[in-house]
């Protein structure tokens, strides 16, 4: 049998440092940037639903314009929200300009590889979770207008009867 502590706060605590960590990443002879290679997961769901918020909002608003689909954000989002490179604007329409900047960038492709594979399962798995949460959500509400729709037949059959 192995010899094991009793896990505490002090042992969590610990642990969480890591979050916090930073690892420089030499883009060329020119640039560099730093990353937190160990994603935390409050900040994964932070990131998630704020993209997810966006995303939905770019679909519904017709003003905002972009080429940009739900994978190029989501790799976007990550990369700005787990490296230095600059901080997430406030609103929709500054987020989308910075984003459209970035993504033509040379450099994202290897900042995105700096990334621990670990890591990225982690907000992969995240956004899984969360696009099977969607779906199911979606799903009830299509089950419900069709409910009504049958319901809303079933009435004019009967006053035509």
């Amino acid at each position: 049998m192995m010899v094991t502590q009793k896990l505490t706060l002090n042992h969590i605590k610990e642990d969480n440092k890591r979050y916090n960590e930073k690892q420089r990443i030499e883009l060329n002879e020119q640039y560099h940037t730093y990353i937190y290679p160990n994603f935390d997961p409050t900040r994964v769901s932070k990131m998630i639903k704020s993209l997810v918020e966006d995303y939905v909002e770019i679909q519904t608003k017709k003003k905002i314009k972009t080429d940009l689909n739900a994978g190029d954000l989501a790799h976007l989002y990550m990369i700005i929200e787990f490296s230095d490179i600059a901080d997430m604007p406030k609103t929709l329409t500054a987020k989308i300009k910075m984003l459209e900047e970035i993504v033509r960038s040379e450099h994202i492709k290897t900042i995105y590889e700096a990334f621990p594979k670990e890591s990225l399962k982690k907000v992969e798995d995240a956004a899984l979770e969360f696009t099977k949460f969607i779906t199911n959500a979606s799903n009830k509400n299509a089950d419900k207008i069709n409910e009504d729709i049958l319901r809303k037949v079933e009435e004019l059959i009967q006053e035509d009867s």
